[in-house]
């Protein structure tokens, strides 16, 4: 004779089962017009740009180096690059960039700038007596006619605080970066610039200079700069009359530090493009951070 409990146990699990199967047979067989697909998510936080989103990622200052690289040679190991506002030989050259790497192409915004001369469109970049790479003249906002997904890293040192529009120029350094390839900036350590009196610029102050379609010829910033601007730091100033006239021209000779960064900032920036962000070091007058491409 069956016992009754052990019957209505048996039961039920036979009905869960029966349950569970016509589930997932429906889910299996379900219209495709029925189906709610969510709405994929945003290559970047500059579509929809979500303070408390990109910040869940924490930054602790305990991420940062405060001492000099050794070497960055594994980073660009034979690799292809690309140096926006070159050549930086005391920065690049000496952390074993130049020497590594297979290929350096390099990119000035004109021919002739306050850091160099005689620079030729379509000529060499020299290194140490050989042929690096090539010599290209565009503006680190437009790189017309460098090939999307080209390099395998792309480097700048002391640019990015020039630049009036900075996401749109790191975008623009991205689009010639292939998959997995390395973002490496250099910016100055502000509080031993003649920056140091300046606050360190927001990132949605620069996400609205990217909406804005922000020009090079941007001087909105002029006014801080020239109130702020630390004289007896800055060793290319010949007096404050002279660095009034040269700022006010500042979209021909691109002197003037458009925004002031740090490591946070930096870190949130590489974020915001979504880039899983290798290393940070800061020594000397120089903030590092190096991220790569997903």
């Amino acid at each position: 004779m069956i016992r009754t409990k052990p019957l209505l146990t048996l039961l039920l699990c036979l009905f869960f089962f029966i349950i569970i199967l016509k589930y997932r047979t429906l889910k299996n067989t379900i219209l495709p017009s029925t189906i709610h697909i969510l709405p994929s998510s945003p290559s970047t936080c500059l579509e929809s740009y979500d303070s408390h989103k990109l910040h869940k990622s924490i930054f602790y200052m305990s991420m940062v180096h405060f001492r000099i690289p050794v070497k960055l040679n594994q980073f660009v190991e034979n690799k292809t690059g690309f140096e926006i506002g070159a050549p930086s030989v005391t920065t690049w050259g000496n952390l074993g960039v130049y020497a590594a790497a297979r290929v350096v192409d390099t990119t000035n915004f004109a021919s002739q700038t306050f850091w160099e001369s005689g620079l030729k469109d379509g000529g060499s970049f020299i290194w140490k007596n050989q042929t690096k790479g090539k010599q290209y003249i565009r503006d680190a906002v437009d790189l017309q006619g460098i090939p999307n997904e080209y390099y395998d890293f792309v480097c700048a040192t002391d640019v990015l605080e020039h630049i009036a529009n900075p996401f749109k120029a790191l975008l623009e350094w991205l689009r010639i970066m292939k998959s997995g390839g390395l973002l490496l900036i250099i910016v100055p350590f502000k509080n031993v610039t003649f920056d140091r009196k300046r606050d360190v610029v927001r990132i949605e102050h620069l996400i609205n200079d990217y909406h804005n379609k922000t020009s090079e010829a941007d001087l909105s910033h002029l006014n801080e700069i020239l109130l702020l601007h630390d004289v007896k730091r800055d060793q290319g100033i010949v007096n404050f009359e002279n660095f009034k006239t040269r700022s006010k021209n500042n979209y021909k000779n691109r002197g003037l530090h458009q925004h002031v960064y740090d490591q946070e900032l930096l870190y949130y920036m590489y974020l915001c493009l979504n880039l899983n962000i290798k290393i940070q070091y800061t020594w000397d007058y120089h903030n590092l951070i190096i991220g790569q491409k997903q």
